[in-house]
């Protein structure tokens, strides 16, 4: 999995706002009677796809610890088990969403890293959000 910023930044801002963590995850298909296996798996494997890059970002953020009261455990045969309990930003989590929240200062955070060359990572992001606002208001 290709980690992704934006949905590591929409999934803290709808726990913030305090909406359905798992809203995003599409539904199961299921296996009808007189189905062939080939025109069932590839909407299986879809599904998967889809299901493993939610919650694998979801990882990321609980592993992170930057959110808690979520919990996502992957089985040995690649299902996952979900788990909720009043999800909530943790205080690292609230400071990151803060560094990624303005959508002018994240899309140059973006683009300066891709102009420099420069792989996002949390502290990446931090610095540049810094380089940002301090351009965005005029300070250099």
């Amino acid at each position: 999995m290709k980690r992704d910023w934006d949905l590591l930044r929409k999934q803290l801002t709808d726990i913030e706002e305090e909406l359905d963590v798992f809203a995003d995850l599409p539904i199961e298909p299921k296996w009808e009677g007189d189905e062939r296996w080939e025109e069932f798996e590839p909407r299986d494997k879809e599904f998967r796809a889809i299901q493993a890059r939610i919650l694998g970002h979801l990882e990321l953020l609980i592993n992170s610890g930057y959110i808690d009261g979520v919990e996502v455990q992957r089985g040995a045969d690649g299902h996952f088990s979900l788990g909720v309990s009043s999800p909530r930003l943790t205080m690292s989590g609230h400071d990151l969403l803060n560094t990624m929240r303005s959508t002018t200062i994240w899309e140059s955070v973006k683009s300066t890293a891709k102009t420099k060359g420069i792989e996002l990572t949390f502290e990446v992001i931090k610095a540049l959000a810094g380089l940002a606002l301090k351009k965005t208001i005029g300070v250099e």
